[in-house]
């Protein structure tokens, strides 16, 4: 089947290198004051991330240079890798931080489990693509082991990133080619489960209280709250980097879980926006080299990492303007830490190694329907059908 021609992504690379050199500036302005208070230099904490940004970039290097199939043989092996650091973590209560054991040897597990099951999915699902239609064949048995890493964050707990996962799993299933009812007849047996998690544990409860209820619950509200006052206080181009007040020991550790309320603070609804255009231009040019690749497995981790990206994006950004309960979610590339910077960035790569190798691909596989959908106005291809496969026209 003829290709439009595909090569190296330029605009994905410069974009994920602009939102990293604007999260560079952003932690040096928004933690600042918070180091000075402690008796830190005023750079201290902008050093300590510069050492994860470079280590980040070597994660973005390999990405870009290894070819994407290796992931594919490797899919196993770091799925088997992170199910045993999350259990690791549960069992020995390694990396406690108020209540939560979410770190080990200096990592997340939970954002390499994220990854490794993205590869472990998108080969399950390109190896299983005439089974997905199958309720029980098809897509149950895939949810086998996404549950299994679901359920050891949750004992974690980290109930944003399992939200996360489900959402991801949803669309890398739905793409590769499970029935829309069949995963809505799911969704809505897990909502008397999701209710159950929200109100068997006293802070869920007073997180979904503060959210619903801010004025009457104002100490659990109290960082939400500081957010939209942060937001509001940028106005349209804001008050200048370094400007910012909130950041003043007002809003809990700014350059984190709140970056995007100090970005909103310093460069007003203009610098949002700019920022936001480039998350957009990373999912537009991730689902474009997801529609582009002709190799399932190459089709579905893009679509994968461009959606995990997205909704993390998303929580980060909703929890600042207070459509979601308080999470613990960074924004990618731009917040302060290492394991989301150097997973995100490993993806990022991986993404750029995929647009520059399925140039060079001749296979014709049957692509993934939900990036079909996503770009059915460009391309006569109908979604695929499984048991299906396509002439040279491109036709099922």
């Amino acid at each position: 089947m003829a290709k439009r021609g595909m090569q190296f992504d330029v605009p994905l690379c410069l974009g994920v290198l602009a939102l990293v050199g604007i999260g560079m500036v952003l932690i040096y302005s928004s933690s600042a004051a918070y180091a000075d208070a402690r008796g830190l230099p005023e750079s201290f904490y902008l050093a300590q991330h510069l050492k994860k940004v470079l280590v980040g970039l070597v994660a973005f290097l390999i990405g870009m240079t290894v070819p994407y199939k290796t992931w594919e043989r490797a899919a196993r092996p770091l799925l088997g890798i992170s199910l045993g650091l999350l259990v690791f973590i549960l069992a020995s209560g390694a990396g406690s931080v108020n209540g939560a054991s979410r770190w080990v040897f200096g990592i997340q597990p939970s954002e390499l489990a994220k990854l490794s099951m993205i590869f472990y999915l998108a080969r399950r699902l390109a190896e299983k693509a005439a089974d997905m239609d199958r309720p029980i064949k098809g897509l149950a048995t895939s949810l086998i082991v996404p549950g299994i890493i679901c359920l050891l964050i949750v004992l974690q707990p980290n109930y944003s990133m399992v939200l996360m996962l489900c959402g991801v799993t949803a669309a890398m299933v739905f793409a590769g080619g499970a029935r829309m009812r069949h995963l809505l007849i799911l969704a809505a047996g897990m909502i008397p489960l999701l209710g159950v998690v929200m109100v068997s544990s006293a802070y869920r409860l007073k997180r979904v209280m503060a959210f619903l209820h801010p004025t009457a619950n104002q100490d659990s509200a109290y960082q939400s709250l500081q957010a939209l006052i942060s937001l509001g206080n940028g106005g349209l181009i804001g008050t200048g980097l370094g400007n910012g007040t909130q950041k003043l020991g007002y809003l809990p550790m700014p350059f984190t879980d709140t970056v995007f309320a100090i970005l909103g603070e310093e460069t007003g609804f203009v610098g949002t926006m700019i920022v936001l255009g480039l998350f957009g231009l990373i999912l537009w040019r991730g689902l474009r080299i997801a529609y582009l690749c002709n190799d399932r497995f190459g089709s579905l981790v893009a679509a994968g990492i461009s959606i995990a990206v997205a909704l993390n994006v998303s929580v980060h950004v909703g929890v600042c303007v207070k459509l979601f309960p308080t999470t613990g979610q960074p924004l990618p590339f731009v917040s302060y830490g290492g394991s989301s910077l150097i997973a995100n960035l490993l993806g990022m790569g991986i993404l750029l190694n995929i647009s520059s190798a399925a140039s060079a691909s001749t296979s014709a596989e049957p692509k993934p329907r939900l990036v079909w959908h996503a770009a059915r106005r460009a391309s006569p291809l109908r979604p695929f059908t499984p048991g299906a496969t396509r002439n040279a026209g491109g036709r099922a």
